[in-house]
């Protein structure tokens, strides 16, 4: 989502249907520690409760890959 999205996007929702989880995709921005990488923060609804988290991803051939994820 994250990689398809356009930069300054905000309430981006999501879905994974594999694990039930859910949330909204707050912010993509670009970043500045490698070229190509875009910043997100993101929420994530779960059956163990809401957590934020803000990650970074970078393209990885024709896809997109996670780099790093805080919360």
């Amino acid at each position: 989502m994250v990689g398809r999205g356009t930069v300054g996007t905000k309430a981006l929702a999501w879905a994974n249907p594999s694990t039930g989880s859910a949330g909204v995709i707050e912010q993509i921005d670009t970043h500045d520690r490698v070229d190509g990488c875009r910043g997100f923060v993101t929420s994530r609804q779960s059956l163990e409760g809401t957590a934020r988290f803000d990650g970074v991803v970078c393209p990885s051939g024709n896809s997109w890959k996670l780099a790093a994820t805080t919360h």
